[in-house]
C-alpha cells in the first residue's frame, strides 16, 4: 500500500468528486490555555476563523463551513497543531 502526502488527500477528494471535509479546532488551541494566539486568523484569507468571546475574557476560535476552502494553510501555521482537517472519513492533520 502506498503512502500518500496530505496535499496529495485533498487533490484526490477534490479530483474524484469526494470532497466531504470537516475542519475542527481542538482542546490543544493555545486560546484555551489563556495565552493569546490568532496566527490561524490571520493566515485564512478566506475569512473562515472567527474568534468569539467567551467567559472570563478568552477568545475561541470557531470556523465557518461555508468559507472555509481546506486549504490547509491554517493547520500549517497553528503553533499548537490544533487544527484538524477530516477528509473521507481520514483525519489530514498537521503531522
Amino acid at each position: 500500500m502506498s503512502q500518500h502526502t496530505n496535499s496529495d488527500v485533498s487533490r484526490r477528494a477534490f479530483l474524484t468528486g469526494h470532497w466531504h471535509s470537516q475542519s475542527d479546532i481542538g482542546p490543544q488551541c493555545l486560546n484555551n490555555q489563556g495565552i493569546y494566539c490568532q496566527a490561524c486568523k490571520d493566515t485564512c484569507d478566506e475569512g473562515a476563523i472567527a474568534f468569539n468571546p467567551m467567559q472570563m475574557g478568552i477568545q475561541l476560535p470557531t470556523i465557518n463551513p461555508a468559507r472555509c476552502t481546506h486549504c490547509r494553510d491554517c493547520v500549517e501555521i497553528c503553533p499548537a497543531d490544533a487544527i484538524t482537517i477530516n477528509y473521507n472519513n481520514g483525519a489530514v492533520n498537521n503531522e
